[in-house]
């Protein structure tokens, strides 16, 4: 975690003590060369000042200027600080962000590959179950190719399915742009995923709203989706869709 820098009182005990230095001068300078306001002060009526008024006068100015040199430099180092550590927070939350990218990629991986893999096994199976059947009759001549063409088809069937979502509880209007809905929803979840929708069953009511299908462009979307769905139980307007 960042440091963080915020005002010491020393920093304004300082500024207070070069604003009340400044005012006490201002005002004896004023009242010596009998003005009401600094914008009264002249080259005339500084000229008629005496060298007696004006030694003091510009000794406690000389002590007042090396005070301010010094609050000065003491300011800069502080300021010099404050960046500082502005810098740091900002590497600090770069590498936040990087992190939460690279665990964001790590889980969509993980769950491309859960899908490949559950695809694979159904090939795999319907192949077995081909070649058992194949082994036991003794003849492959009595299997034709469809019957491996159905293990695929079979899959396949398997990851279109898996592309599919229901989304229920979403309020259902007369006439309504179910997409942007949908959209709407999945922006809750920092989504924009590409989507086919569409209301599913018999025309329902604002109190029974009809389930939406929501189909993905892969199975794999629809997994991270449906992981992120959690997220809706703490918005305040989606909180009844599930």
């Amino acid at each position: 975690m960042a440091a963080s820098h915020t005002a010491q009182p020393h920093d304004e005990k300082m500024i207070d003590e070069l604003m009340n230095k400044a005012s006490v001068w201002m005002g004896k300078a004023l009242r010596e060369m009998n003005c009401d306001a600094p914008t009264n002060v002249t080259s005339a009526k500084c000229r008629s000042l005496s060298q007696e008024t004006i030694a003091p006068m510009f000794l406690s100015a000389f002590a007042f200027v090396q005070l301010q040199h010094k609050s000065l430099r003491l300011l800069r180092t502080e300021l010099s600080t404050v960046k500082s550590d502005l810098v740091k927070s900002q590497k600090a939350i770069i590498a936040q962000q990087n992190d939460l990218i690279m665990h964001k990629d790590k889980l969509l991986a993980s769950v491309q590959s859960a899908v490949t893999e559950s695809v694979s096994e159904t090939v795999k199976a319907e192949i077995k179950t081909y070649s058992d059947a194949v082994r036991s009759s003794g003849s492959v001549a009595q299997f034709s190719t469809e019957k491996l063409k159905s293990a695929v088809k079979s899959a396949v069937q398997e990851e279109d399915r898996n592309k599919n979502l229901m989304v229920f509880g979403m309020l259902e209007e007369g006439s309504e742009d179910l997409s942007d809905k949908v959209q709407e929803v999945f922006g809750e979840l920092g989504m924009k995923p590409a989507t086919d929708v569409c209301r599913v069953g018999k025309t329902g009511s604002k109190e029974k709203p009809r389930p939406v299908k929501v189909t993905f462009s892969c199975a794999s979307t629809a997994r991270h989706v449906l992981l992120q769905a959690r997220k809706l139980r703490h918005s305040e307007k989606f909180s009844k869709v599930f």
